[in-house]
């Protein structure tokens, strides 16, 4: 039986691969992430080191806090000895997935979650930059690889004198970033309900901080890919200042996704913890999740309505106003293509966060082989990633170039 449903969904999958129109743009991107492996290695790299940082966390609750204040970590399950139930295992072996546990893995909200936020990802930002989001961070501060000055430089292009406020503002951001890391280890140093009202504050500035540092990390991608469609030899350090110089095009379209992100995400949670909003923002765990899950599927449906506005921004260095007109332009002429984008980098997302979901609650993400299945997973995620993001780019430079002016 599973064998059977096994083969159906691989002759599924090529079959839409070999039907899609899309199929030499995958085959072209493939070629880039294989020639750059920087494109999977860097996204890899990033979701192993927040891995890595939240199980830090875990271990040190499991050393400071009482017993039975958090979900202990457990070696392993006691090994499964009955041959006849080994597909889905008992409660009480090292592998545990009974057929409702499978059907939660793929029918679950948060795995359809992560796809749509996943695919949205893809025209925006597609990773998770904490807690390396510091490094950025010591960068500007000690203006490493002249991090400060390019994106100052950058900044006063597009602003004027308005990138001194805007230097300061990402200051600001990126020492709540710091202060996030140390909460995270040392929670006493705020106590009470000053705790409970202040961090979320440090929570959203130190987001900002970390999305715009996403954006520079995904801009850098996406140049390398242009580069290996075009057939330009670059220096890595070059590349790397001429992404930070772009930060400052695609500044304003940055602030649109943080005040839609503040609004409807932020704002909500760091209100409800004060007296004076309680009655507006009521602080109800299960409405608090729904009301959540909600603003992040319409954050990410506005994210791929708006799929080619980065692209312009990043590789055309265009005004917000002219990227707004083009990427209308773009959708008008190519959205046949940019459907068949969106639902091919769909099953492809939706495939690895299954896998993802289905493996952790299979091991039990307290225990050790959970923990190491997190550790595993970005590894295994990066590739897809790379090659959907490069299969993006490589798509919509080719339908950019058939383009007609209106």
């Amino acid at each position: 039986m599973m064998a059977t449903a096994a083969a159906l969904v691989l002759c599924g999958y090529a079959l839409l691969l070999f039907a899609s129109p899309l199929r030499q743009t995958l085959w072209n991107a493939w070629g880039a992430v294989r020639r750059y492996p920087v494109l999977w290695k860097l996204p890899g790299m990033l979701g192993f080191a927040h891995a890595l940082f939240h199980f830090a966390v875990k271990l040190r609750m499991q050393m400071q806090l009482p017993p039975g204040s958090y979900d202990a970590l457990v070696w392993a399950r006691p090994a499964l000895a009955d041959p006849a139930i080994w597909l889905h295992g008992s409660p009480d072996s090292i592998w545990w997935l009974p057929p409702s546990g499978m059907r939660g893995s793929m029918l679950g909200a948060e795995t359809w979650l992560a796809t749509l936020e996943g695919v949205a990802g893809i025209f925006n930002n597609m990773i998770t930059t904490f807690p390396v989001a510091l490094v950025g961070m010591m960068w500007l501060v000690f203006n490493r690889h002249s991090a400060r000055s390019l994106l100052y430089s950058a900044l006063k292009k597009r602003f004027g004198y308005g990138a001194l406020l805007l230097m300061g503002v990402v200051g600001v951001c990126g020492g709540c970033v710091v202060l996030k890391a140390v909460f995270y280890f040392e929670p006493s140093i705020i106590s009470g309900r000053y705790f409970y009202q202040w961090t979320p504050v440090v929570e959203w500035l130190g987001f900002i901080f970390e999305y715009l540092f996403g954006v520079g990390v995904q801009i850098y991608l996406i140049l390398h890919v242009y580069a290996w469609m075009r057939g330009i030899s670059f220096d890595a350090d070059e590349l790397r200042d001429v992404a930070i110089r772009r930060i400052g095009a695609g500044l304003k379209w940055a602030a649109v996704i943080v005040l839609l992100s503040s609004v409807l995400i932020n704002l909500p949670l760091i209100l409800q913890n004060f007296p004076t909003f309680s009655g507006v923002f009521v602080d109800d765990q299960e409405k608090v999740e729904s009301r959540l899950m909600i603003a992040r599927c319409l954050l990410a449906l506005f994210l791929i309505a708006a799929c080619s506005v980065q692209a312009w921004l990043t590789l055309h260095g265009e005004t917000l106003g002219r990227a707004l007109r083009a990427h209308a332009r773009f959708i008008k002429q190519h959205w046949v293509s940019v459907l068949w984008f969106i639902s091919v980098s769909a099953v492809h997302l939706f495939g690895i966060n299954l896998l993802r979901a289905a493996v952790l609650r299979g091991l039990g993400e307290e225990t050790a082989l959970g923990v190491c299945w997190s550790f595993l997973w970005p590894w295994l995620a990066a590739p897809v990633l790379a090659w959907m993001l490069a299969s993006w780019v490589c798509l919509f430079k080719k339908e950019e170039g058939r383009m007609t002016k209106e």
